[in-house]
């Protein structure tokens, strides 16, 4: 087994942190749209290349669009999506491995696809994601005329035929308070229905910012999504059918879930981090780390330079709605075991269904370092110990885990990352920069 020992150290430097991870995947996916369309050229510039980016991208260039991609040694530079799309002559099997955006957007993405007489679109992954939800997704799809196959509710699925065209707008009921994924993957397809679509929300939803996110970025490309409320709250959205993409050209911005690691680490070691492309107005969830973390204690400035950040080591502990920015509860977590008090972390179930168990992951490495760390409802409660120490901490596959509980050892000496590679689902250089930002 790898494994990776973190050695205490301060933090000073600037950093560029990668780009948006959840918003390439979503402008991947219109791009395409975008350029069958019109025939003509959609370009998406800086895009994340990870493995979870790299999946979405290669799915779409599989399921027939024309797709070129510019690159470095580092990164990718541009991707064209340079036309209409091909209906192959196969069928087409696409295995998304672990990533769950990929796999609730493309079965969407799918199931609006012409396939050919006797052929299907599969969409598969690992066994991990063969255990994570997707009925949410699957009774929609369905109810619109989709003909698919399934393995009692999860992955794989097949698309056998595609949605038709014809009957009127239609209205479909999703249930999104495992993940918002299944609602921002009905909504990106809901255009390129001849008549639309009226999608009803049948609870609360969870991470709303990430399909605030998907609407945002719909109506940068020109398709707007109107919503619906009652007694002030969101019940649904109506999309109008025929409104065609138009996204010639789009740049993705800097990720707020990759930078919530510099920043917390400067955070607790009363370091300092300067960066650069972060956008103050993004449409992220995940910004909420600056506010948090200045509630534990840092000192947070903007400039046209970007965004820079003083820690201190005398934090405190906080109270956070954490439902519009799951992916940095494991960040704030462990930020929370060097504050003074409790800190309490509320509406975090929906952690339960991601890479791994967040919330038990969470709670086990927390313990293995000597701190307490339980769930009172849901919420998830860190008392940080008047003494931590040194452990090996597993990563459970979860890129997330692996670079959130490096920070922990900025400050408890003998911390060691098991499976450390897996931080390149979302952010593959994260070692080579963590250890440029730890002096």
């Amino acid at each position: 087994m790898n494994k990776r020992l973190i050695t205490p150290a301060s933090v000073k430097g600037t950093l560029s942190v990668p780009t948006s991870k959840s918003l390439t995947h979503r402008a991947l996916i219109i791009a395409a749209f975008a350029a069958h369309q019109s025939g003509k050229s959609a370009i998406v510039r800086h895009p994340l290349r990870s493995d979870d980016t790299t999946l979405t991208l290669e799915a779409l260039r599989q399921m027939g669009y024309p797709v070129r991609v510019e690159e470095t040694a580092d990164s990718i530079t541009l991707v064209e999506f340079t036309g209409k799309r091909a209906v192959s002559s196969e069928s087409v099997s696409i295995n998304i491995h672990h990533s769950g955006t990929s796999a609730r957007l493309l079965t969407a993405v799918a199931a609006v696809q012409p396939i050919g007489e006797t052929r299907f679109l599969e969409i598969d992954g690992s066994e991990r994601m063969r255990q994570r939800p997707m009925q949410e997704l699957i009774e929609p799809l369905a109810a619109l005329g989709a003909n698919l196959t399934h393995t009692n509710g999860f992955l794989p699925i097949r698309i056998v035929k595609p949605i038709p065209n014809y009957g009127g707008q239609k209205t479909v009921r999703v249930d999104a308070s495992k993940s918002s994924q299944f609602l921002s993957a009905l909504l990106l397809i809901a255009p390129l229905l001849d008549d639309g679509l009226r999608i009803e929300i049948v609870s609360e939803i969870a991470s709303k910012s990430y399909s605030d996110m998907t609407i945002a970025q719909m109506a940068k490309a020109g398709v707007h999504a109107e919503e619906m409320q009652e007694n002030g709250a969101v019940t649904g959205y109506i999309v109008q059918g025929k409104q065609p993409y138009i996204m010639p050209e789009y740049t993705v911005e800097g990720d707020y879930s990759s930078a919530s690691y510099p920043l917390a680490a400067a955070t607790i070691t009363g370091g300092t981090m300067h960066i650069p492309n972060l956008t103050q107005d993004s449409p992220q969830g995940d910004r909420a780390i600056v506010p948090i973390l200045e509630h534990f204690g840092a000192k947070v400035s903007w400039s046209e330079a970007g965004l820079h950040l003083t820690g201190s080591k005398h934090l405190r502990g906080v109270d956070w709605d954490m439902n519009s920015c799951p992916d940095i509860v494991p960040t704030v977590a462990v930020v929370a075991l060097f504050a003074e008090g409790r800190s309490i972390f509320r509406n975090i179930e929906h952690l339960r269904y991601k890479e791994s168990d967040r919330v038990q992951a969470v709670i086990e490495n927390i313990e293995r370092l000597g701190g307490k760390a339980f769930t009172e409802g849901s919420a998830l409660v860190v008392e940080p110990a008047s003494v931590l120490h040194g452990a090996s901490i597993p990563t459970f596959d979860d890129h997330r885990m692996a670079m959130s509980f490096a920070l922990a050892g900025l400050r408890v000496q003998g911390v060691e990352i098991e499976h450390p590679e897996c931080v390149a689902k979302s952010y593959p250089d994260f070692w080579r920069d963590f250890d440029a930002f730890c002096v």
